[in-house]
């Protein structure tokens, strides 16, 4: 259920439930799944100073046993994983070059700063949309769990048409 007391199926349309999420979640439980990259860590680094502001994002994954990263600017945290990490899958998986996070939310529910978040990504490759949603304390890990949902369902779904 939503806050407002709506059922989260009736709160998205057929097209952008956050369905990918839960098939990950189900494909991670499945002990015969590989995943097509592993997290190793990420980082952000947010400063400021003499009136600027520089936002920049690390991420390390593990490809076929090797692991490779991607650094990224963004306009905030979540958009500066955002591109690191598509930089860094990119080079591994091509045609992950056309999409894109067309929409993200997060709603922080709750009293105070330490109240559990809500993140959803809505993303599209110009032919199919896929959304993630992931909850956590941290602003930035909610996000970034849906990140990493949403390009490891469309890798993985990918993968498997050419197979």
């Amino acid at each position: 259920m939503s806050e407002q007391g709506i059922p989260l199926n009736e709160f998205f349309d057929a097209a952008t439930a956050p369905r990918a999420s839960q098939e990950v979640e189900r494909w991670r439980n499945n002990a015969l799944y590989i995943p097509p990259f592993r997290i190793v860590r990420w980082r952000v680094v947010d400063e400021q100073w003499e009136g600027r502001t520089a936002i920049d994002a690390l991420v390390v994954v593990e490809i076929d046993g090797s692991e490779d990263f991607g650094a990224a600017q963004g306009v905030g945290g979540v958009n500066a994983l955002d591109n690191a990490l598509q930089r860094v899958l990119s080079k591994h998986f091509p045609f992950l070059e056309g999409v894109r996070v067309m929409e993200s939310y997060t709603h922080r529910g709750g009293e105070g700063t330490a109240a559990e978040v809500v993140s959803v990504q809505k993303f599209s490759d110009g032919k199919h949309q896929w959304s993630t949603m992931r909850t956590s304390r941290d602003l930035l890990a909610s996000a970034w769990m849906a990140l990493v949902d949403g390009y490891e369902w469309i890798v993985t779904n990918s993968l498997r048409k050419k197979v």
